[in-house]
């Protein structure tokens, strides 16, 4: 054994072999005569200088240089260019229609001069994970080595884990072998080759980042790109600050069922979203948010509801391709369900083809089998994650339809509910008799009050709404008095004059019973302000009895919205839309069972008033006069 001399790199060239070779390191200093220490110093990096330039060099010949376009195969070329031959290739996959329609519309996307945003659904088990996390950052990263990309899920564990098999197969050497069970299903292949044997290497000088957690790739001509991110960062909600910017955002499967079941912690990840996971994003950038649809007020809901407020005159979309234009929207949608029914021929055999030509998306992996058995056993569950609707439209309160307006599958054309051109606290000119204002509250002692004002003409039946509000508040925040300015105050007061500046005070307040007497009726002031302004309070007693009534429970409000009898303010570029937008996210998704809408504030606070119309609005006509003394009658 060397003792008190250098140890030429030669040596050292031998010693990396031997390790290459399967031996330990105490075999392979053994073999070539030099000490366990000297051998544990080089491969820590922090040898002699001969022992970190022969590391060096021996990693430099051992992979090839990074390849420019010009000078790959014709193979490697064709996979640069397709990312179906680049997935089969390289990792054996088989892309289904869908991803490749999907990458396409990506690559559209990240084309365009503007920061762009995508919400991409798709059942579970069709393999976006594995795409969204592996393939298209593999690819992404051999076509542009210079991105700056980050991959994000709901844990940094989980997105460490995606970033480190990436980081894998960036480093690869041999050819992924498919599993026998892939093989035989035809789901897989055994990969033709590594990306370093076409692309060149991808591991950096030793300067540069190369963990698990983040990693920058050798750029061509190895210039250094220390003063830049990373190629790749991951992050999780839980991860804290996030710093950088990126090009390229990736977060799978965002939605945490587990750590979602309070509306405390639903508002928590959509503020997060806004001020953090939103904000990351360089110009002319891509964020896909992708993942399947868990609940009516999911994460991929509130980021589709969003809106790209500009005035009319604004060329906000001016330069941006007549196919990529939002109208208004935040989000494009790229969305895929398991099952097709209007392209259904009744072939659903496991090899049959996918979607578009099929109506299976995946047929061997989400077969008929199991799709028909998800739906018999769980169809609200169906509807959502498999087809990634908001709600099973059978199962729920309100048919999505009955307010969009639209033609269903009955053939039936419903009107809608929508009044395109009307604004909060406006009504339609010329309405048709009597029309009552009621305003309505669902309060609750620690979480959010709902509140709506609703204008009622019992001539024609149709009830519109003037105001939606729902947030967290308390008995002060609804009506208080200032005893220095002698003045009401609380919303009940401003919708109150708001109401008289309309032409229609408000004539009712309607408030859950309980909360009426905890919060408001043990108030002196409050019984002051209803003498003052005329306003009548009716307590309404909810209770399992009334509630699930089929008469006279929350389900008769969905014959109002059928017959399209419910009116919400819509007009464009104003907040009417989303403030209706409170109650019609709810009615959309309520179910009887309590598994479709997580709130249910909204519904109840309209179905307090149409539970108590009949005692509001007597019937007018043929109705028998009270008994009058004459002497009272001559003198009226």
């Amino acid at each position: 054994m060397t003792s008190g001399r250098t140890i030429d790199e030669a040596t050292w060239f031998k010693y990396q072999e031997l390790r290459d070779g399967g031996l330990s390191m105490y075999g392979a200093a053994k073999k070539i005569g030099i000490s366990y220490r000297a051998a544990s110093d080089f491969e820590k990096g922090i040898g002699s200088a001969v022992g970190k330039a022969a590391k060096k060099a021996f990693d430099q010949a051992k992979s090839p240089s990074v390849v420019p376009y010009d000078l790959l195969s014709d193979e490697a070329r064709e996979a640069y260019d397709d990312i179906e031959v680049f997935a089969k290739r390289y990792f054996g996959l088989i892309l289904m229609p869908w991803q490749i329609e999907a990458t396409n519309r990506i690559m559209e996307l990240q084309a365009s001069p503007q920061e762009e945003y995508v919400v991409i659904n798709a059942p579970p088990g069709s393999g976006k994970s594995t795409f969204f996390t592996r393939i298209l950052p593999a690819w992404a990263t051999v076509r542009d080595r210079t991105l700056r990309g980050m991959i994000g899920s709901h844990t940094h564990r989980l997105g460490e884990w995606y970033t480190r098999r990436l980081k894998g197969e960036l480093e690869r050497t041999s050819p992924v072998k498919a599993e026998a069970k892939d093989l035989k299903m035809g789901l897989a292949v055994d990969a033709e080759t590594c990306l370093v044997d076409d692309f060149g290497r991808f591991k950096p000088d030793v300067k540069e980042v190369w963990r698990g957690d983040q990693f920058t790739v050798a750029q061509e001509g190895d210039i250094p790109v220390s003063e830049k991110e990373p190629t790749w960062t991951c992050f999780g909600v839980d991860s804290g600050f996030l710093g950088g910017r990126f090009d390229l955002i990736i977060w799978d499967d965002l939605y945490d069922p587990r750590k979602m079941r309070t509306s405390e912690a639903r508002d928590d990840l959509k503020r997060w979203w806004d001020e953090v996971a939103e904000t990351r994003l360089e110009p002319g950038g891509l964020l896909v948010l992708q993942g399947q649809r868990m609940a009516g007020d999911d994460i991929y809901r509130y980021a589709l509801d969003k809106e790209a407020i500009f005035d009319e005159e604004d060329d906000f979309e001016e330069d941006v391709p007549e196919e990529l234009k939002l109208d208004g929207k935040r989000y494009h949608h790229l969305v895929y369900k398991a099952h097709y029914e209007d392209k259904c021929e009744k072939q659903h055999k496991l090899n049959s083809a996918p979607y578009p030509e099929g109506c299976l998306l995946y047929p061997r992996r989400l077969n008929w089998k199991k799709l028909t058995h998800v739906k018999s056993q769980t169809p609200d569950r169906y509807a959502i994650l498999y087809q990634q609707d908001d709600a099973d439209p059978a199962s729920v309160l309100v048919d999505p339809l009955w307010i969009s307006g639209g033609t269903g599958e009955d053939g039936v054309l419903h009107q809608g509910c929508w009044d395109n051109d009307r604004d909060l606290w406006e009504l339609p000119k010329n309405l048709p008799g009597e029309v009552i204002i009621v305003a309505t509250a669902d309060p609750s002692p620690s979480k959010f009050w709902a509140l709506q004002v609703w204008a009622y003409v019992p001539e024609s039946g149709f009830r519109y709404l003037l105001e939606s509000y729902r947030q967290k508040m308390d008995a002060p925040t609804f009506l208080d008095w200032n005893h220095e300015e002698g003045v009401f105050t609380g919303i009940a007061e401003e919708w109150w004059h708001r109401s008289v500046d309309m032409g229609h005070p408000i004539n009712y307040w309607i408030v859950e019973a309980n909360a009426a007497q905890k919060f408001i009726l043990q108030y002196d002031h409050f019984r002051r302000w209803s003498a003052q302004r005329g306003v009548n309070l009716i307590p309404h007693y909810t209770h399992s009895r009334n509630k699930g009534d089929p008469d006279y429970g929350v389900q008769m409000l969905a014959p109002l919205y059928k017959h399209g009898r419910v009116r919400l303010p819509g007009k464009q570029r104003t907040e009417a839309r989303p403030h209706a937008l409170l109650l019609v996210n709810e009615v959309t998704k309520w179910s009887a069972d309590g598994h479709g809408s997580a709130t249910d504030d909204c519904v109840m606070a309209q179905w307090f008033l149409e539970h108590n119309l009949p005692n509001i609005s007597l019937p007018k006509g043929n109705v028998t006069p009270l008994w009058r003394p004459t002497w009272m009658k001559e003198a009226s």
